[in-house]
């Protein structure tokens, strides 16, 4: 208490310097303020007064000028005295801060005596509780391999115990076996007659299925042989069905295109169209009719050739059957495609004079 006394004294005292040294700035700031009235009242008299020589204004300016310079350089003064100040008082305090925290005081350093102290105490205190944590931890570990130990004595004394029981068993069992089968070799050749009576019956059994087996065989092979023989003759066929076809193939685009013309051109609204209908492939003819005709039989022009069988059209000419006009058939050779065509274009023509004619 004493020593914080007499460092507020020591404060008091500064602070009563710093007043002191202060109130002559002050006194020379109220000096010069009394003296401006002066000045003015110079100016005054001198307004009165008659103007002088130039040089006298002049050493005026000159005066003005030298005061100014004084003013500026007592501001200067004034405020260097108060930064030099302010830095010896933040110096000041600066060092008491070091001072108070290099030089604890007497209370403070009992008390991080004490704290240290309890402190070592708790981490020895810690360090003990963990010893005995360690010590009863390998207590357990101990007392388990013990355990363990004990346990894997019985599981091995079971297993052997076990195994002899297995043993023992098997060989139980492979006696009785030994017995049943002494028992049934002299039962067996009481039954030996019947056995071969029995052996007989079932070789005869399996030879029927063998036979069987053997005609199911032999019929599947014939019907396969069969069914390859149709195959031929149905692949034969169709390939004699294309050369038909590849034959009026021609004659079946002429006639197409020409209904097509004449659909297009010539006939009337009033008239129905021709059609052309294409049957080579299943009966080997194409005809054109009239679009209203009821059935393929009214024909206008009915283009085939003649013969039974596929390979007989093949030979023979191709026909063309008019129904216009005339009922005699034609002949054509397979080259005369062109000298069809006009044919049946002449026809047609003629057909439709006489219809024109009639409506007349």
């Amino acid at each position: 208490m004493a020593k914080k006394n007499k460092k507020n004294k020591k404060k008091k005292i500064k602070k009563r310097k710093a007043k002191v040294k202060k109130k002559p700035l002050k006194i020379k700031k109220k000096n010069k303020i009394k003296k401006k009235p002066s000045k003015i009242r110079k100016k005054k008299n001198f307004k009165k007064k008659k103007k002088s020589s130039k040089s006298s204004l002049k050493t005026k300016k000159k005066l003005k000028k030298n005061k100014l310079k004084k003013k500026k350089k007592l501001k200067k003064i004034f405020k260097l005295k108060k930064k030099k100040l302010k830095k010896k008082k933040s110096n000041k305090k600066k060092i008491k801060k070091i001072k108070t925290i290099q030089k604890p005081s007497f209370f403070e350093k009992l008390k991080e005596k004490i704290y240290e102290y309890f402190r070592r105490l708790k981490i020895k205190f810690l360090i003990y509780l963990e010893k005995l944590k360690i010590k009863q931890t390998k207590r357990d570990i101990q007392n388990l391999e013990k355990l363990l130990k004990q346990e894997r004595k019985f599981a091995e004394k079971k297993e052997r115990d076990r195994e002899k029981f297995r043993l023992q068993l098997i060989k139980d069992i492979k006696l009785d076996e030994r017995k049943k089968i002494y028992q049934l070799k002299d039962h067996l050749w009481k039954v030996g007659d019947r056995f071969a009576v029995i052996r007989q019956k079932y070789q005869e059994y399996r030879q029927k299925i063998r036979e069987k087996q053997l005609e199911e065989l032999e019929v599947r092979r014939k019907s396969r042989e069969e069914a390859r023989v149709i195959l031929e003759a149905e692949k034969a066929e169709n390939a004699l069905k294309q050369k038909l076809v590849e034959r009026l193939e021609r004659f079946s685009r002429n006639m197409k295109s020409i209904v097509f013309q004449i659909n297009k051109r010539y006939i009337t609204k009033k008239r129905s169209p021709l059609r052309f209908i294409d049957n080579i492939s299943e009966s080997g003819e194409c005809l054109i009719r009239n679009d209203d005709a009821p059935t393929d039989k009214d024909y206008l022009i009915l283009l085939y050739i003649e013969g039974e069988d596929v390979t007989q059209r093949l030979k023979n000419p191709i026909c063309l059957d008019d129904k216009t006009d005339i009922v005699n058939a034609k002949n054509f050779q397979p080259k005369d495609i062109f000298e069809a065509s006009d044919y049946i274009i002449d026809r047609l023509v003629v057909m439709f004079d006489k219809e024109r004619k009639l409506k007349k």
